[in-house]
């Protein structure tokens, strides 16, 4: 096969990528397309349905385009997690998905960690408002009128699945994200799916990762492009996909991304049931291994809310390039000004979704470049928060893979080198998640070992070596960080 392409569907947060993906992990086409997110109110936010697939047959287009021909023998698709879509008996979206940013259902998740100890047991995760089952909660007391109309309920690349192919079906990965899946038996629990206010019937079907569940149907293929009858795997949420885009599938490889969210994800072997504080656990891709997620909500994020203030300021925002040269002008621990990135709560280690973002230690004699770099070292300090937690639970982590988004940064890779003190390295394809979806497809319809298949097509763009220069000044900053957020190392 090794003369076939695959396609990578990915529904990131802001945009959806497809790639089209050969077998030596080279990308051959690829398209994005954005979305908007709306927020009308502080703890809300809400995406269109229908934005999705207008943003998928752009892309879709685009890429079969550039390809002229080329064979595909599958794609696979991987989405946001936790983003749901009520859908009616006659097949319409009742209203805007709630997306995973949204928080407005902390009332119930406080309920849920009173009342409901079973949910931890069963999921071995946290509860937290960003999980499917909160959401749902929170519609059965403020909107029951929605869930009685709602016939299906999605999440984001599962309604997308549906659209495609006319078929119901997720993911042991994705569904092990609502806190309604079972994570030993892999199934969904049917408490829990009644303390959502729905039944097992409304969700779709369970099905393999890296196994043809439908195939692309004649109105979807003159919509988005796409040949009739393409096998379309169900691929997995944009944490395990990513994860297989990253490499973090071997035992002592994480992978770190940092697009709107950060991640940092390492697979590790099947566990009895117990919740690790400020980590989640998750199916990983195959059954044989589970996916540890430490989640920082604002990863990306925090530079692109800088980078939003200074437009305020300026009627423009500073370049990729503008910031660059900020980060580089000022010296390791920004003269003693700190960030702690929680714009949109704290994640691992703490879990705590009310803790706010913070510039400290801030005097006259600061500049931009300090602030930038603040951010910059107060992501990569929560990265090392988040991976030495890891490594209290056992997980070894023998190489650390830096991809997305921030990973374009040379000095952001050096300043999260330097913050670790480890040896980090850069995969070369910036949309991992899409990565790990064609991969999957691959893997669908060759039959061959996923462990090998992503070690032929994960490809590492440079690597970053701690600067010894930098330690003394970045470990005093460590300890800072550490103080001002209570981290117990």
């Amino acid at each position: 096969m090794s003369d076939t392409l695959t396609l990578g569907i990915d529904f990131g947060t802001s945009a959806v990528k497809v790639v089209a993906l050969a077998s030596d992990g080279a990308v051959v086409a690829h398209a994005t397309s954005s979305y908007e997110t709306y927020k009308p109110a502080a703890d809300r936010a809400e995406q269109v349905p229908g934005d999705w697939w207008e943003a998928l047959c752009q892309s879709t287009r685009r890429v079969m385009a550039a390809l002229r021909g080329a064979r595909i023998v599958a794609a696979g698709l991987s989405g946001q997690l936790n983003g749901i879509v009520l859908v009616d008996a006659e097949d319409h979206v009742l209203e805007r998905s709630l997306i995973w940013l949204d928080q407005r259902s902390t009332q119930e998740v406080l309920e849920l960690e009173q009342f409901h100890r079973h949910a931890l047991s069963v999921t071995a995760s946290p509860i937290s408002p960003i999980s499917v089952l909160s959401k749902l909660r929170w519609l059965k007391r403020h909107r029951p009128e929605l869930l009685n109309r709602t016939r299906h309920v999605f999440q984001v690349k599962d309604y997308i699945f549906w659209l495609l192919t006319g078929v119901r079906a997720t993911d042991a990965n994705e569904a092990s994200a609502t806190s309604l899946m079972d994570l030993t038996t892999r199934r969904w629990d049917e408490a829990l799916v009644s303390l959502a206010g729905v039944t097992v019937q409304q969700l779709s079907p369970i099905e393999a990762s890296a196994g043809i569940a439908g195939r692309i149907s004649p109105v979807a293929a003159r919509q988005t492009g796409l040949p009739i009858g393409l096998g379309v795997a169900p691929g997995a949420g944009d944490t395990g996909a990513l994860a297989v885009g990253c490499g973090a599938f071997a035992k002592g490889t994480a992978a770190v991304t940092l697009g709107t969210a950060g991640h940092v994800v390492a697979a590790t072997q099947n566990r009895p049931p117990g919740v690790v504080g400020g980590l989640w656990r998750m199916s990983h891709v195959t059954s044989d291994r589970e996916l540890w997620l430490g989640l920082i909500p604002a990863g990306g994020l925090s530079v692109a809310w800088l980078r939003g203030i200074a437009e305020g300021f300026t009627g423009h925002a500073p370049s990729f390039a503008d910031i660059e040269r900020l980060v580089e002008s000022v010296p390791p621990g920004a003269s003693g000004a700190f960030f702690l990135p929680f714009l949109e709560g704290a994640g691992t280690p703490w879990n705590d979704p009310s803790r706010a973002a913070v510039f400290g230690g801030l005097n006259v004699k600061h500049g931009a470049g300090h602030l930038v770099r603040a951010v910059y070292e107060g992501v990569a300090f929560n990265i090392r928060a988040a991976l030495e937690r890891f490594e209290r639970e056992g997980v070894e982590l023998e190489r650390i893979h830096l991809a997305e988004g921030g990973a374009q940064s040379v000095a952001w890779c050096q300043i999260i080198a330097d913050a670790l003190d480890r040896e980090i390295h850069v995969v070369a394809e910036r949309d991992t998640s899409a990565i790990g979806a064609a991969i999957l497809a691959r893997c669908a319809v060759s039959g061959e070992d996923l462990e090998l298949l992503i070690a032929n097509s994960v490809q590492i763009a440079r690597t970053h070596k701690p600067d010894p220069r930098a330690q003394a000044t970045m470990q005093l900053s460590l300890a800072r960080f550490a103080d001002h957020t209570g981290w117990s190392r």
